[in-house]
C-alpha cells in the first residue's frame, strides 16, 4: 500500500505514551519497561528528560493482538464533539501500537483540517466513486501507523450520486476499501450529522457505530433519530448493527440536572449500548485542535487524555497482557458511577 506524505509536524504531532504510562499498562515497573526495551533493541525518544514511546516502539513492546474493528462516528446533531472524539480515540489506539486509518466523509472536512491536510489536490470519496480512482492514491500518511482519507466540499454531492446511480449501499465502502482493509487494525469513519445515503453506506460497512451524547436535550433528540434510522436500516437490510453511546463534554452537575439525558440512559433499549466511560468537558481539546494536534501528541497530564484513553480501551477492547483488572477498571468504574447517578 502506498500513501501520500503531507504532514510536516513529525514527532511533534505524533501520538505518544510516557514510559510511566507504559509501565502502568503492562503492570510492571519503569525499570522493567526499560529492560524490555533494551532486550528488544528499542530506543525511545525524549522530550527533555521524559522518555516516551510512539507507535513504532509500542507495537513490538506491547505485542497486542487487536480485535480489528471498523467504527463509524455519527449522530444527527452537530457540535457534539464527534470528530474530536473519533480523532483522539484513533490517536490513542495508535499510541498502543495499532495501525489506524481515518476516513473523513463529512463535506466540512473537519477531521482533515484537524491534521492540517490540504485536500484540494487529493482524491476523496466522491472521486473514488465517480472516477474509479484507487483508494491507495488518496491515503495520506499522518504519522507512523496513522493514515487519513481526506474530505472536501465536493463530497456534498455524495448522497445524490449514490441515489442517481442506484448503487448498492451495502457494497459501496467495501468495494472502495477492500484492498486496504487488511492493512489496518482499526478503521474510523467520521460521518456528517445527517442520515443520507452516504451515511447509510458507512453504517452498513462498519462493525459498530459510536455516538457522543452531550448533556443537552438537542443531543438527546439526535440520538433518538439515530436509533430510529439504525432500526430502519436493520429492518431494510436484515442487519443488527450495534451502536455504542458515551457521555461527552461531561459535567456532573449538568448531567444530574438533565432529565432528557437521564431518560435516554434509562431506556431499556440502551442496555449494553451505553459505554461506562464518560469524557469530561475541558479546554484542552480546542487548544490541541487549533495546533493540528490530538491530546496524545503531548505528554502533559490531562484528565481529558485519561478519559479518552479509558474510552479507547473500553470501545476497542484493548487489554494489557499482564496487568490486573485494577489497571483499567478503576477509571471506568468512576464513570460508571456518574452514569448511574444520571439515571
Amino acid at each position: 500500500m502506498s500513501s501520500n506524505e503531507q504532514n510536516q509536524g513529525g514527532l511533534d504531532v505524533q501520538p505518544k505514551m510516557s514510559i510511566n504510562k507504559a509501565a502502568e499498562f503492562l503492570g510492571i515497573s519503569v525499570q522493567a519497561v526499560h529492560r524490555k526495551l533494551k532486550a528488544k533493541n528499542l530506543v525511545c525518544s525524549k522530550i527533555g528528560n521524559k522518555a516516551f514511546i510512539t507507535h513504532e516502539i509500542a507495537r513490538p513492546l506491547f505485542e497486542l493482538k487487536f480485535k480489528s474493528k471498523i467504527v463509524a462516528g455519527q449522530i444527527v446533531k452537530g457540535g457534539t464533539g464527534k470528530t474530536t472524539a473519533i480523532d483522539n480515540i484513533a490517536c490513542c489506539a495508535n499510541a498502543f501500537g495499532a495501525k489506524v486509518l481515518l476516513i473523513d466523509i463529512d463535506p466540512q472536512g473537519n477531521l482533515t483540517d484537524a491534521h492540517d491536510v490540504d485536500a484540494d489536490e487529493l482524491p476523496v470519496l466522491v472521486d473514488f466513486i465517480e472516477q474509479g480512482i484507487k483508494v491507495s492514491n488518496g491515503i495520506v500518511n499522518i504519522s507512523p501507523g496513522l493514515d487519513l482519507v481526506a474530505s472536501r466540499i465536493e463530497n456534498v454531492v455524495l448522497d445524490n450520486i449514490l441515489m442517481l446511480k442506484k448503487m448498492n449501499l451495502e457494497k459501496v465502502f467495501h468495494n472502495i476499501f477492500k484492498s486496504v482493509i487488511k492493512d489496518y487494525d482499526f478503521i474510523f469513519i467520521d460521518c456528517p450529522p445527517t442520515m443520507g445515503a452516504s451515511v447509510t453506506a458507512a453504517t452498513l460497512f462498519c462493525d459498530t457505530i459510536l455516538a457522543p451524547l452531550n448533556p443537552d436535550k438537542f443531543s438527546a433528540k439526535g440520538l433518538k433519530i439515530l436509533k430510529s434510522e439504525v432500526k430502519n436500516i436493520d429492518d431494510q437490510y436484515d442487519k443488527d448493527i450495534p451502536y455504542k453511546v458515551f457521555l461527552n463534554k461531561f459535567s456532573g452537575n449538568t448531567i444530574l440536572s438533565d432529565k432528557a439525558i437521564a431518560t435516554i440512559i434509562a431506556d431499556p433499549d440502551m442496555e449494553g449500548r451505553a459505554l461506562q466511560t464518560a469524557v469530561r468537558y475541558g479546554q484542552e481539546i480546542p487548544n490541541a485542535t487549533d495546533a493540528s494536534k490530538s491530546l496524545f501528541s503531548s505528554l502533559k497530564k490531562s484528565t481529558l487524555r485519561d478519559d479518552f484513553e479509558a474510552l479507547t480501551m473500553e470501545l476497542l477492547e484493548i487489554k494489557s497482557p499482564r496487568s490486573s483488572s485494577k489497571t483499567t477498571s478503576g477509571k471506568s468504574s468512576s464513570k460508571k458511577r456518574a452514569m448511574e447517578e444520571a439515571v
